[in-house]
């Protein structure tokens, strides 16, 4: 594919809303990252640091390639041995360095080996991590492009302190990628898309994307999350197009197992007030068993606070507010948050 194309696709894309940022302007003020205690963000920053001091460790959220070529998080208890706890994060995915023996057996670093993160700085006011790395971040295969922008871009988004990512080179800001030339002519933020597909049949110039989250598995029977940014036919009820195409399930060409049991024309109803999303879901979901599975009612959840701005899902069944999981879990007594901690890894 020539140079032509690549921009091509990229602007394409870019069209319907998978590419944005803001300008990056005269800082007014910056500052480390602040370690969180969980991906919603909720606790404060100097509380958690405190916290994640006296223990001696973080919770980090690492993105890496697993065996089926998916970018995939992992969540891990990292040292606190340094109060620049986003850039230990991005060390612990650098081919070749530490991260490397914690990963699950099939998974691989996504930066190149080498990559050495000189300075991360991030602005408090447009929220914006600048992350300087040395020339090694750029000797990358063109095939592995743009898993590194969305393995950078998702792991610094994990922490509330940040929405979007601008990256440098030996201190100069990257216009473009060098071997694809996927352009960074604004800032990245989670708007870029992870594992991105398309549904069959829809149109980039008039399709809306929506991550969804499917389950894979390792060759020794890790069980994990994979997020999946599909573009659909545009829709203005994003909430609802969510529930359906997690019901639908992975894409026929997809590697990915479905959440879901296939169910022929199960309905729900799906509304978002403020912070909250309640999703009725039907019955027929739970198949020839009571309980619905546990691993469908985390992924409505996943894919919910991803794709639309909710904090938790208030989820019934037919009406019912009483949802049992099949881990005897009752989803339906309150409104659920998003996990504390995604694909945690024991280690």
């Amino acid at each position: 594919m020539n140079r032509n194309k690549k921009v091509g696709w990229i602007s394409i894309i870019a069209s319907v809303g998978i590419l944005s940022g803001c300008s990056l302007s005269g800082s007014t003020g910056s500052a480390p990252i602040d370690p969180p205690q969980d991906l919603t963000g909720e606790a404060e920053g100097a509380a958690v640091a405190a916290s994640a001091e006296a223990s001696n460790s973080f919770n980090a959220t690492l993105f890496a390639r697993d065996a089926d070529g998916y970018v995939a998080p992992l969540s891990v208890k990292l040292p606190f041995d340094t109060p620049d706890v986003a850039k230990r994060t991005l060390q612990y995915m650098v081919k070749g360095g530490p991260g490397e023996d914690l990963m699950p057996e099939g998974f691989s670093a996504l930066l190149p080996e080498g990559t050495e993160i000189v300075s991360l700085d991030i602005d408090t006011t447009t929220k914006t991590a600048t992350i300087d790395f040395n020339e090694a971040f750029l000797a990358y295969d063109e095939a592995d492009e743009r898993q590194i922008l969305e393995g950078v871009t998702w792991a610094m988004t994990s922490y509330p302190s940040v929405e979007y990512v601008q990256l440098w080179v030996d201190g100069k800001a990257l216009k473009e990628m060098p071997v694809a030339n996927t352009p960074l002519d604004a800032p990245l933020s989670r708007k870029f898309g992870i594992n991105i597909e398309r549904a069959s049949g829809v149109e980039f110039s008039r399709a809306t994307p929506v991550t969804l989250y499917f389950l894979n598995q390792t060759a020794d029977s890790f069980t994990y999350y994979v997020p999946v940014t599909r573009l659909i036919d545009l829709t203005d009820d994003v909430a609802g197009a969510t529930v359906a195409e997690l019901v639908k399930g992975p894409l026929d060409t997809s590697k990915l197992e479905a959440v879901f049991l296939p169910t022929e024309g199960a309905e729900s109803t799906v509304s978002l007030t403020g912070d909250n999303v309640a999703v009725d879901l039907d019955a027929a979901l739970a198949g020839s068993g009571a309980k619905l599975p546990v691993e469908g009612l985390q992924a409505v959840v996943l894919s919910l606070t991803e794709t639309t701005p909710a904090k938790s899902v208030q989820i019934t069944v037919d009406g019912a507010s009483q949802v049992i999981a099949t881990d005897d879990t009752d989803y339906g007594a309150q409104p659920v948050a998003r996990p504390k901690a995604l694909n945690p890894l024991e280690l």
